[in-house]
């Protein structure tokens, strides 16, 4: 533990009103981290703690916790301060998989056949359970890689076909 994550902790947890607690016990600081992950007003002190973190299970709960919350230029940045080239990879592929989330269309990625083999379990049961296009969705019901995706895209189908698409 460094002395400026001892200081980057204190200023966060005070700006927080919160408790830093016992500053070498990863429970504590995990508790001070988790507590500003959903203001943006304490980005500036997250990205601060993603390379200075020592634990890089924890530095890389916080990247993946933001990503999706990040505009997609910011990611790189974000993702640059992991300590491990394992944990970069893994953020990298996750932040990919947030992009099909967030975009217009993924039934066009559906033409190339390996493009889903590719998608992760988490991609697949984000799809299945918020996707409103029927080819995705008939796709992952028929052929999703676990059972509770291929169930999830079933429902999410009868639903739209119930309600409308934007119904969940």
């Amino acid at each position: 533990m460094t002395a400026d994550l001892e200081a980057v902790l204190a200023a966060l947890a005070a700006r927080l009103g919160a408790d830093a607690g016992d500053p070498s016990d990863e429970h504590d600081r995990w508790a001070v981290y988790r507590e500003a992950l959903d203001d943006p007003a304490h980005l500036p002190d997250l990205f601060d703690v993603v390379a200075l973190e020592p634990l890089d299970s924890i530095s890389l709960g916080i990247v993946l916790h933001l990503l999706g919350s990040l505009p997609p230029s910011e990611r790189p940045s974000w993702i640059d301060r992991l300590g491990t080239d394992r944990s970069r990879a893994y953020a990298t592929r996750r932040a990919r998989e947030v992009a099909v989330l967030q975009g217009d269309s993924v039934t066009a990625l559906l033409d190339d056949p390996s493009v889903q083999d590719s998608w992760s379990d988490w991609l697949q049961l984000g799809l299945a359970d918020s996707s409103d296009e029927p080819a995705v969705l008939h796709r992952l019901a028929t052929e999703g890689r676990t059972k509770r995706v291929r169930r999830l895209a079933s429902e999410r189908i009868r639903t739209i076909e119930r309600h409308g698409p934007g119904a969940s």
